[in-house]
């Protein structure tokens, strides 16, 4: 006859969180959903796809991702900016503002 421990809410094994379930997410309407701006990056050899956020502090602008180079278009590593390091600054780029966001960004290079 085997015996196993019973596993409870207390138990250590209830504990473990992967880097994942971390991830910040925004929530977006249906309709902002279907138009905000896609990353065009490079993930992996193929396009990222995920959405566009931009830096309320400093301007940049570029997807968001829960580990440092994932996307060569990457702007955010789990909701910090990687510009200028501040947290909890992202904002959703709609398709039709991603040229003025792009345009203003390149000034500042």
């Amino acid at each position: 006859m085997i015996i196993t421990p019973e596993i409870t809410n207390k138990s250590s094994l209830w504990k473990r969180v992967s880097a994942n379930g971390n991830h910040h997410h925004i929530e977006l309407t249906e309709e902002e959903k279907a138009h905000v701006a896609r990353c065009v990056g490079i993930r992996k050899d193929h396009p990222c796809k995920n959405p566009i956020y931009r830096c309320s502090e400093c301007g940049n602008y570029g997807c968001s991702q829960i580990f440092n180079d994932k996307c060569s278009e990457q702007a955010f590593k789990d909701n910090i900016c990687v510009n200028c390091k501040t947290a909890d600054t992202r904002i959703p780029v709609m398709e039709k503002e991603l040229a003025a966001y792009k345009a203003e960004w390149e000034k500042h290079l």
